[in-house]
């Protein structure tokens, strides 16, 4: 989804179709959600990291037994 070398802002739209950034600043507040890179005021996250996120919040749905 997220490609991997690439570094994504905090405010990059690709991202916040996503994952809003308020959910994103409320997630780091928390200390919860993908890891980040913080350089003075800015805020990257890494494409790979945005992956596993992603891949370990990822549902597989499972029919219900009738």
């Amino acid at each position: 989804m997220f490609q991997d070398e690439r570094l994504y802002s905090a405010r990059d739209s690709e991202l916040n179709k996503i994952i809003p950034y308020s959910t994103l600043a409320t997630w780091r507040f928390e200390g919860r959600g993908p890891p980040f890179i913080k350089i003075g005021p800015k805020v990257f996250y890494r494409g790979d990291d945005l992956n596993r996120f992603l891949q370990a919040h990822r549902v597989e749905p499972v029919a219900a037994s009738a």
